[in-house]
């Protein structure tokens, strides 16, 4: 798959904008600020019905203006698709081929994107919702009934929430129980289906990327007693061990969204025992990984933007990376010096000339 060509207007530093760009992607620069990472992100905001940076649609609007507009035009699987997606301040509207988009989910079904960004590091490093926002990413561009399954998982779960600040009935509080653990089930069940197919691939690409012979391992890390397959049964039976805290703190305290992604280098957990040139190549084979799963599904190839995330890496790494993407992907890398990858090939779009272009036409 690949964009073609998009329109911007007034989201972020974009007044309005537009660019075509090369099956093969781009090497977009310039200096910081000038918005190499608005452009990234505006691509991308047809693969996820949202910003990569920010929940809140509000805080991409121009600081000036009432709404953001943006379309752009992509080939997935060898056919033209247009999606357009415009927001103000209390209404979004996706559409795809000028129709009304119903859920944002449906986003998934089509346009695949793998960003690669410096803060990935927070994946390996960081507190557990950077690792369950990953796989919750990386599983719904894998399995759409993932996707439907989280939806469900969400709303049942805010539902139960609002239950346990009341003075519930025990038969009702049983049913809610009931619906969440079969639901918890399901999206835990995905998610490790998921990690047995990833864990194989990112141990082989992070020795690629490293050059290392460490031993790499991932592994699911319940918020809950686990140790069958009777997950739903286990998550009951724990619900009811700590009903009354529950209760008291007025929040569902087990589940998937509590859950973690234990990664670990030669059996030390990665969190603690890992340096930044460590992180930064598990961060980068994570991706790489969603890489090929996503192809392996899809029988295409997502694209793939790197916001500078190979300045960090010396010339030998950076180009193991690039020689280890099979395919024809089409490639976006944003940095303010465009020295360390010259040798890619990628055509190359300076922003300031193309917004001082834009401004004399106007």
């Amino acid at each position: 798959m690949l964009i073609s060509s998009i329109k911007i207007k007034n989201f972020r530093n974009y007044r309005d904008f537009e660019l075509k760009f090369a099956p093969a992607g781009a090497l977009i620069f310039g200096n910081n600020g000038i918005g190499k990472t608005n452009l990234l992100e505006a691509i991308s905001y047809f693969a996820f019905g949202r910003s990569f940076r920010t929940s809140k649609d509000s805080e991409i609007i121009n600081f000036s203006e009432e709404y953001f507009r943006i379309e752009a035009d992509f080939i997935i699987n060898n056919q033209d698709y247009t999606f357009q997606a415009a927001s103000d301040k209390t209404r979004k509207i996706i559409k795809l081929n000028d129709m009304n988009i119903a859920r944002i989910s449906e986003l998934y079904k089509y346009l695949k994107v793998v960003y690669f960004s410096p803060g990935d590091l927070e994946i390996i490093s960081g507190s557990p919702i950077y690792r369950r926002s990953f796989i919750d990413q990386a599983v719904s561009q894998y399995s759409f009934e993932y996707i439907e399954n989280l939806r469900k998982y969400k709303r049942i779960l805010k539902q139960r929430n609002a239950l346990l600040k009341t003075d519930y009935l025990a038969k009702e509080k049983r049913i809610w129980d009931k619906q969440f653990a079969d639901i918890a089930a399901k999206i835990i069940r995905l998610r490790i289906k998921y990690l047995e197919l990833f864990t194989p691939l990112l141990e082989k690409y992070y020795k690629t990327i490293s050059g290392s012979k460490e031993k790499f391992m991932a592994e699911y890390q319940y918020s809950f007693p686990n140790s069958d397959s009777d997950i739903a049964d286990n998550l009951l039976d724990h619900l009811l061990e700590i009903e009354t805290q529950e209760k008291h703190q007025e929040r569902t305290l087990a589940g998937p969204h509590l859950d973690d992604i234990g990664l670990f280098i030669d059996d030390h957990p990665a969190r603690n025992f890992s340096s930044q040139g460590q992180q930064r190549s598990i961060a980068i084979a994570m991706r790489l990984v969603q890489n090929d799963l996503i192809i392996e599904k899809d029988q295409d190839t997502p694209i793939l933007m790197f916001d500078d995330v190979l300045a960090e890496l010396d010339d030998k790494r950076a180009k193991r990376i690039v020689n280890a993407l099979e395919g024809n992907h089409q490639i976006f890398i944003s940095t303010p010096n465009i020295s360390h990858y010259r040798s890619f090939g990628l055509k190359e779009i300076d922003l300031k000339n193309e917004l001082e272009r834009k401004n004399e036409t106007q």
